[in-house]
This record gives C-alpha cells, structure tokens and sequence, in this order.
C-alpha cells in the first residue's frame, strides 16, 4: 500500500523514476525455496599451514579520459534524467561483472562470477579479490558498471512484483553495485541499491527491460571521513550468492598531504605511512568440485542456499560432487599468506569482512618451537572507516592496545569486545607492532579467548594469515599514536546527533540513557520452516516485517533530513548484524538482558562513542534453546545530514538478507516530505 508522507505519496517507482528498476510485469514464476537453516554454511573454522607471502588486491586502473570506455559512460550517463551536462567524473573507474573460469584458490581452479579491471585485466590464474577503489574526498568518482554474468544452475527469474520476491532468492545474474559505508547520496547515479541490472546473457521477460551497463557517478563530501570502506553487490535476492563466490573489493577514502586527518598524522607523528598499510580482504568462498581428482571447482549459487547439485545440462555442462567440508578464510584470495616484518616494525592492516556469514575475532598466538616469546602488539585505530574517538583527549599512552585478557563484562570489556570483533560487512584498522622476532598466527579466537561481544554464537576460528618477525632491528623510525592524537579537531568524522553530549565537534557518552526514536527487534521464525528445514513463510524478520520488493512499494520506515535518532536493536532468535546505508550511528552503549527476570539491566557504557554502520548482535539463548529470548541490546545515536532518497537497512548475514531480512529506508525533507534533487 501506499502511505501518505506529509502530503506528498512517495513510492519506489516514482523516486526510480525512468531507469528501468521494475523488474518486469509478467505473471509472477515460482521461485527457489529460501535456504533451510540447516544448508546456510555453517562457520567454517579450518588451522592451514602458511602459504605464499601476501599480495595486496591490484589496484583499480583509472580510465583515460580520451578512451572509449570513458566515451561510453559518459554518453549513458548523460542520457539519465536530468544529467544531460554531466562531465567526466575526476577519476572513472571501469568494473565488469565475468564469469571466470581460471580463478585460483589454494590447490582448486574455480569457475565463478567475478568483478574484473576492464582498464586493466587480470592475468590468467589470478585470485578471486575485486580491486581497491581510492576514492579522494571533495573530489567525484565514477564507476562505469558492465554485467555480462553466467552461473552455474537456474538464474530463477521472477517478478518483483509477486508476493514472495522479498524472501526467496532469485535473480542470480542480476545485480547492481553497492558502495558500503560511504556518506554519499542514495539517489541515481550514485549508491542506489535498489536498481537492477541485468546480465547481457540473460534474454529472461521478466528482466529484458533492465539495462546490462550503469555510469555511478559518486560526489564524496570534502568532510568525509578517510578510512577503510568496501564494495559489493545489492542487488536483493541474489547479495549471497554473488559476495558468496568472491564479488568484493576494499575502497579506501583518502584526503590530501596536510589535511591534519587520520592518514596525515599517522605519516608526519608516527612515520606509518600508505606505504605500511596491508589491505586485507577476508572471503569465504565454498563450492563444488567438478572433476575425481578434486583440482576444478565451480560455484553454484542455487546450492548456495538450498544445496544438492543440478543437472549438467544446466551447470556449465559440469557434473557437481560435494565440495569441501570446512570452507576456508582467503585474505586477499589466498590461504593463510605469510606477512614479513622486523623487529619493533609497525603495520597498518586494513581488514575488510567481506564474508556472507562469518564473525571473527583477530588474535595472535606463537607457532614457532620453543618459549613463546611476546606476541605482537596489536591497537585499533578506526573501525567502519571511521577514527577512533579518545576516551582522554589528553591522554598519552599508546592508542588503542587490544587488552585481549579482559574477562569481567564492563566498559572496558565491551569497548575492546567491540573493537576486536570483526562480524560479516565490518572493517577494523589494526596497527600491527612486531615486538619479538618468531612466527606468528593471525586467527580467529574462540569464545573465552578474548573480548567479544558474540555471546550466544560461535566465532569463526580459521586461521587468517601468518606473520613472521626477523631478529634484524626495523629502521622505519616509527612510533604508535597517542590517545591525544585522536583528539585531533582536523579529523573528519560523521555530524554529531543531538541526541548525544559533545565536547565541540567530539561526542562523548551520555550520563543518562536518552529515549529511543526507532527499536529494532531482528528474528528467526523457527516455525516457518517445514520438516525439511525449507521455509515456507517469511523466517527473518525485522520487527515482523520482511522487504517489500514491490518496485511500486512506499518506503517501510521514513526518516527525516537534519533529525537525530536513537536506535535499540536486539535479537530474540538467532545472531544478526545490522547495517545501515548512507549515515553511519555512533554506538555508545550495550543493555544485557536477565534471561532469568525477562528483563533488561542497566546499560554498560562504552568508554567512548564507535561509529560504525554495521553491529553484530544475537539472542539471549543459542539456536537449540527456546526461541524468542532478546538478547544484549545494542544502543546507537545517528543523524540524518546532507541527503535525502531511499536505501534499505538490513542484517548483514547475507543469506538472511537474500531472504527478506531487509526494510527500505527513506529521508524526506520535512518541508516537502519528498526528495531533494541529487
């Protein structure tokens, strides 16, 4: 139905006005059933002796301006609505959307879908990582998006207009492009989920009037943070089966020499420059072998959530067996790679979860023979892209050290829980210091093992990657920031909402607990599923509700331009993720909750506000105790600043997603209740 915004009817077909978003208006077809619980991957924990050193992801080619990659986007760009002046963006980044047939991974080559450089191709054999986008705030940054993707199975087509299109998947060489934490607009040609974009091997009616190319164009704000961001796929219905099989990039933000942000005073303070940074993107990407001797592999989207094997005939011509049991952790494409430093050596690491499902918590441990000697140091400097607030903006010992012995659940243990905890969708900036020489295992710590605030789930325990400290004395001169340095003023981070204390432009921890504008309640319906785990209702639910994929459907939760908000969000079944596109939240409290009085505690204060755009947090009980227990409440400040339109939050388990676990978004302006023109 349609609801009546102060006056004015917005729907989704009228804001995506004229660039083919209705996914057809044939009668709707069936649909794959959504993934029984039993068949979403379970966590995938796997030790791997060390491999290869690490290679980064390549770097994206900027295209030539006089090329006619350059030449096409921008002849599609200016025939959208409204853009017929447009110019080149300052930098123009050209992605296609492939099926590759000679991606390596460990002993495996692997046929799967695949963002490929179209400036610049990659060799033959390379790993599966999409390459790192700069993006240069105050500056513009397009994206011209081509999608020529096959899979292996049934592509399942539907409307989107049929009931159940918000909860089952389907569409899985459709997509779109989806810039993950960035402050930009939501409205076309920049970081609009909800377009689709069709693949030019797909001729299927319901999807034929979808273009098969988009030019995003995307305007980053001079005031934006610098930091750790990413890129995926969006498009809703197929999200899963396309980050599954290693669609994904890092997108790093950066500013200018000088500008006295984050980069700038790691570089002129502590000499850790761009130069020491290792961007580490982690995927779990499962499949199916396709020859006896277990050496090819294809991906299979369709088994991705609901498994068995297809037909050859609708396979690539393949026959399928099972694939391995336990799913590795790739960085970067890789195996448990091999990082090398010397001794007192710092490291910058940029680790992106680019993973469906997976939760981690980074830790060292000693691999070598002999006395374990120190592990290295590690410190948190920013998470979701965003620095660090200080808890001490005069405070000078070194910033923020991972206290990873912490057992009693205070501040300071949910604090560094927070820091440490790297669920699917987040990124952690970790300075990595090398303080004894020996070999050393990046994992993923296991429950009791260090801070966390997985409390009803299992973290996966895979190892990452293996560091390697030689005895020889580092001659980088380099030094940890101070808690002081974080408190910075030139330092960007989001507008601070109203509803939080601030010292100047610096939010602190409110004293009193203010009164929530929007409670989000996230479940699994076990009652949903039939006897053989398949649902046959919606299973995942935000406060009862499942997306909408009506393209002439009203935005399900309307927010204001220039308001503030206070979000609680909790679970009563299962663990969940929640990410918010456009404004990131600042969290600054967790309220556990008595399983036994049915009640919620009092809140444990975090040191200091985290920003973030995307929060991990489960149920009062695991998944084989009885349902519907709300677990530890996630409590959040946001501010709705600088642009209007329509997006969607949603968990960020991506098969819970794909299955409806997702609600659009709108900010109106309060003077019209529409959009303002982007």
């Amino acid at each position: 139905m349609t609801h009546t915004i102060r006056g004015t009817a917005l729907t989704r077909r009228s804001a995506l006005k004229g660039i083919g978003a209705i996914a057809g208006s044939a009668a709707a077809v069936s649909v794959l059933p959504v993934a029984a619980r039993a068949a979403i991957p379970a966590i995938s924990s796997t030790s791997l002796a060390a491999t290869d050193p690490l290679a980064s992801p390549p770097l994206a080619s900027a295209v030539a301006r006089s090329s006619q990659l350059a030449a096409d986007y921008l002849s599609q760009l200016q025939g959208l609505p409204g853009l017929s002046s447009a110019p080149l963006p300052d930098t123009l980044y050209a992605l296609n959307c492939s099926t590759r047939t000679d991606i390596t991974l460990g002993t495996v080559t692997l046929t799967a879908t695949s963002y490929v450089d179209a400036a610049n191709q990659p060799p033959a054999g390379a790993v599966q990582v999409g390459p790192t986008m700069v993006f240069e705030r105050g500056q513009t940054t397009g994206v011209w998006f081509n999608n020529a993707m096959s899979v292996c199975g049934p592509i399942n087509n539907v409307s989107m207009m049929a009931p159940d299109s918000g909860w089952r998947p389907h569409g899985f060489t459709m997509t779109n492009l989806h810039t993950h934490g960035l402050h930009v607009t939501p409205q076309t040609p920049s970081d609009n989920v909800l377009l689709m974009i069709r693949s030019t091997t797909d001729s299927d009616p319901h999807v034929i009037d979808q273009p098969t190319s988009f030019p995003y164009f995307y305007t980053v704000p001079v005031d934006h943070p610098v930091g750790t961001f990413w890129y995926h796929p969006h498009k809703h219905g197929a999200v899963a089966s396309q980050v599954g099989p290693g669609m994904s990039g890092a997108l790093i933000v950066r500013g200018k020499a000088g500008d006295g942000d984050i980069d700038d005073l790691l570089a002129s303070q502590c000499n850790i420059t761009a130069a020491d940074e290792i961007v580490a993107v982690m995927q779990t990407i499962g499949y199916y072998y396709t020859n006896p001797t277990k050496t090819q592999a294809v991906f299979y989207p369709a088994g991705y959530y609901i498994g068995g094997e297809p037909a050859p005939s609708t396979c690539l011509d393949q026959t399928l067996t099972p694939g391995p049991s336990h799913t590795p952790t790739s960085i970067n494409g890789q195996l448990n790679p091999t990082v090398s430093m010397d001794l007192g050596q710092i490291v910058r690491l940029r680790l992106v979860n680019a993973s469906n499902g997976q939760t981690y918590i980074p830790k060292f441990k000693y691999t070598g023979s002999g006395t374990a000697p120190a592990l290295p140091g590690v410190y948190a400097i920013a998470v979701d892209g965003i620095a660090l607030l200080p808890r001490d903006p005069a405070g000078t010992g070194a910033y923020y050290e991972i206290d990873y012995s912490l057992t009693a659940k205070d501040s300071a243990y949910y604090t560094t829980a927070e820091l440490i905890t790297l669920a699917p969708g987040q990124r952690v900036d970790l300075l990595i210091q090398a303080n004894a020489a020996g070999t050393f295992e990046l994992y993923g710590a296991g429950l009791g093992e260090a801070p966390t605030v997985v409390e009803n789930n299992t973290p996966n325990t895979s190892s990452l990657m293996t560091f390697v400290v030689s005895s020889n004395k580092s001659t980088k001169n380099q030094s940890l920031p101070t808690e002081a340095l974080f408190a910075t003023a030139t330092i960007q981070r989001p507008a601070v909402p109203d509803s939080l204390p601030a010292s100047g432009s610096t939010p602190t921890v409110p004293s009193t607990m203010p009164v929530a504008t929007q409670t989000l309640e996230f479940k699994t319906v076990d009652a949903a599923f039939n006897a053989s785990g398949v649902p046959v209702a919606p299973a995942f639910l935000i406060n009862d509700q499942h997306f909408d994929g009506d393209p002439g459907a009203s935005p399900q939760l309307q927010l204001y331009q220039g308001d503030s908000d206070v979000w609680n969000l909790y679970s009563s079944n299962d663990a969940h993720i929640f990410h918010i596109h456009i404004n990131s939240f600042a969290a600054f409290a967790r309220v556990p909750y008595d399983t036994t009085n049915r009640g919620y505690e009092a809140p444990v204060w975090y040191q200091m506000p985290i920003w973030r755009d995307t929060i991990y947090f489960d149920a009062g009980t695991p998944d084989d105790k009885p349902n519907f227990v709300p677990g530890t409440m996630v409590v959040a400040a946001s501010k709705q600043v600088d642009f209007t339109g329509e997006f969607v939050l949603h968990c960020h388990n991506l098969f819970h997603e794909d299955n409806g676990m997702m609600l659009s978004v709108a900010i109106l302006d309060p003077e019209t209740g529409g959009y303002d023109k982007t």
